[in-house]
């Protein structure tokens, strides 16, 4: 009984047991009602543990310290204490850090090990085996949950052997720190993304930018949308998922890519901009094409006029204009053709325009790689999971 994946110089079969015998502690948070106090330890829930860490935001719940003493007067949370979501989202897990002044409602439960490295532990319980056993055993109600007697004979697999695991948590661990720094550096593009965008665009009633190539210094004008760009809505096809033949071009709808397939309908340089069915209206779906697509009547098709206008300029300007009083409909809000051609924008010369645009979409192709880092790291930490325990 081993595991698909697995370090050389281990052989040794792994052992199997109910979790519940490989504990000193096996409790939920508390399950009082407790007034809220100014400036007191945290009370924290099961919406503050996610991705292996705890989150504390500016609007936590605080309580009494009386009443902080009287919810540990039996027991205190020890560093290194793995910390499991029994309540709602189950199954989070994260290390409690022995931060002294938070504590936890009944929607999570306290797991202290007695002779399992407890980050071994924490990562075997994020495993799929042990995610489905925690799934078969939740009780549907208001909210989905899994009593602790039942957590306690969830049966494991795991290596006796104290070297093992310590080599398994470092490999997570380190996959888990990279992503740490990884999801920073992608905040960090998406920051000066956001901040470029507030500059290099003039505010409203102003008609130059903040922030300014140094070779410009003419005033931006004024446009409605159809004076700069032409719509070829009418080239849209849309097909049915039975009915689609797999290929390589992507069949966009009206939040993206939502398929691949043969043949195309548009081959060129475009904007795609949702026309109903858009997921986030705060931040609504436009995106920029170039190359071949099929695309589908869930999204507006535009191309800039190529002597007053850029594409990838035209379509970031775009986002940075409030769509949401152009929309009509309540279920499925929608933007039709002629309101988004009516849309107002500031413009300034071409060449000013391709400057902007080249640039922001350098910053893009950054922001895109930093994603594809992320997304193999979480292919790779979902292998491990699957493969390094059993």
């Amino acid at each position: 009984m081993v595991p698909e994946v697995r370090f050389k110089g281990f052989t040794d079969d792994w052992e199997q047991d109910n979790i519940g015998s490989h504990l000193i502690l096996l409790k939920d948070g508390t399950h009082g009602t407790h007034k809220d106090f100014v400036d007191g330890p945290l009370l924290l829930s099961a919406k503050n543990i996610k991705n292996g860490k705890i989150n504390i935001s500016n609007n936590e719940r605080h309580i009494s310290i009386s009443d902080f003493e009287s919810i540990h007067k039996s027991f205190r949370l020890k560093k290194g204490d793995i910390l499991l979501t029994i309540v709602g989202s189950i199954g989070q897990t994260a290390i409690y850090n022995g931060d002294t002044h938070i504590t936890f409602q009944r929607s999570v439960a306290y797991l202290r090990t007695k002779d399992i490295d407890s980050e071994f532990l924490r990562f075997l319980i994020m495993a799929p085996h042990f995610q489905k056993k925690l799934k078969i055993n939740q009780v549907v109600s208001a909210q989905p949950g899994i009593y602790l007697g039942d957590i306690k004979n969830i049966s494991i697999k795991y290596s006796k052997n104290s070297n093992e695991q310590l080599l398994i948590k470092n490999i997570l661990n380190s996959i888990d720190i990279a992503f740490t720094l990884q999801q920073r550096q992608l905040d960090l593009y998406k920051k000066l993304k956001k901040g470029l965008l507030q500059k290099l665009f003039p505010k409203e009633g102003e008609k130059v930018p903040e922030v300014r190539f140094a070779e410009f210094h003419d005033d931006w004008e004024q446009h409605k949308l159809k004076e700069v760009s032409n719509r070829y809505d009418n080239l849209r096809i849309p097909i049915t998922a039975s009915d689609r033949i797999r290929g390589d071009t992507p069949y966009y709808g009206a939040n993206g890519i939502q398929d691949h397939v043969k043949g195309y309908t548009h081959d060129g340089e475009f904007i795609l901009v949702a026309e109903d069915g858009a997921n986030d209206l705060k931040n609504y779906p436009i995106q920029y094409l170039n190359g071949k697509a099929w695309i589908n009547n869930h999204v507006h098709v535009l191309q800039s006029k190529s002597k007053i206008s850029d594409n990838k300029f035209l379509m970031n300007v775009l986002k940075c204009i409030n769509i949401e009083p152009f929309i009509v409909g309540g279920g499925r809000a929608k933007l039709n053709a002629d309101s988004m051609m009516k849309i107002k924008i500031m413009m300034p010369a071409k060449e000013e325009q391709k400057e902007i645009g080249t640039l922001l979409q350098n910053l893009d192709h950054f922001i895109t790689l930093q994603q594809d880092k992320l997304e193999e790291l979480k292919l790779l930490k979902k292998y491990l999971l699957q493969n390094i325990f059993i």
